[in-house]
């Protein structure tokens, strides 16, 4: 299969993930995404359009996002330089990973990744689509290390979500969406260098993270790993 992909930054979409993280809850979990913010510029903007409509975000979050774009040493423009060469290196390398991890091909030949400014990383599984945060520092990676759990997840939904044949597609959305999460930890030490910093998943799944773990490195089967978690999610998920 050819591996292909674009790279885009996008103002509007960008304001868009900035304007719904802030103002709508993470699903499935107690969490503020403004609490995953590293930088006081950033929170202070996030929390001045913090219960504010979508135009007044507009009106705040433009310039602000402009001033990025256009200023040729910001942390955007320096982002755009990194992500272009980490996916030229290894983005071959990750979808190989893949296809070797879920023992399936990629689900498409082609994704766009949009870059974001806040620390909202998602996807939109009809369009192909995988947004990435501008960063390359701590519990973020490089930006491969983002398609690496981003793509696990569109592999996980087509091939195993989408197939009536599969008791996941049986899930709720919430177990579905727990499920979907703590696989990533498959993401580890062994995908080294590849993966810079190895998927732990949340902190607040940590221990169905951990079975699910121990499983993968006894058998490194992800059928069956799916298979183990669909057996555990009663135990682990209380919601």
């Amino acid at each position: 299969m050819k591996y292909s992909y674009s790279i885009v930054y996008d103002i509007e979409k960008d304001i868009w993930n900035w304007f719904d993280a802030i103002n709508a809850p993470f699903e499935g979990f107690d969490f503020s995404w403004i609490d995953n913010i590293d930088n006081d510029n950033d929170r202070k903007i996030a929390n001045q359009i913090l219960g504010k409509t979508k135009q007044e975000a507009d009106d705040i979050l433009k310039p602000y996002l402009l001033e990025q774009k256009n200023n040729v040493n910001s942390k955007l423009n320096n982002f755009i330089k990194i992500i272009e060469k980490d996916f030229k290196d290894k983005y071959t390398g990750a979808c190989k990973a893949l296809e070797d991890i879920t023992q399936h091909p990629m689900m498409s030949e082609k994704f766009i990744f949009c870059i974001t400014t806040f620390p909202r990383m998602q996807y939109f599984y009809d369009e192909r689509l995988i947004t990435v945060y501008n960063s390359t520092e701590g519990v973020w990676g490089m930006p491969i290390d983002g398609f690496l759990h981003e793509g696990l997840h569109f592999q996980f939904t087509y091939y195993w979500r989408d197939n009536e044949d599969s008791r996941v597609s049986k899930l709720s959305e919430d177990n579905f969406h727990y499920l979907k999460e703590a696989l990533t930890i498959v993401l580890d030490e062994d995908l080294k260098p590849l993966i810079t910093v190895p998927d732990k998943g949340y902190s607040s799944q940590a221990d169905f993270c951990g079975i699910l773990h121990n499983h993968w490195q006894k058998h490194y089967n992800f059928e069956k790993l799916v298979e183990f978690g669909l057996d555990k999610l009663d135990i682990y998920n209380k919601a």
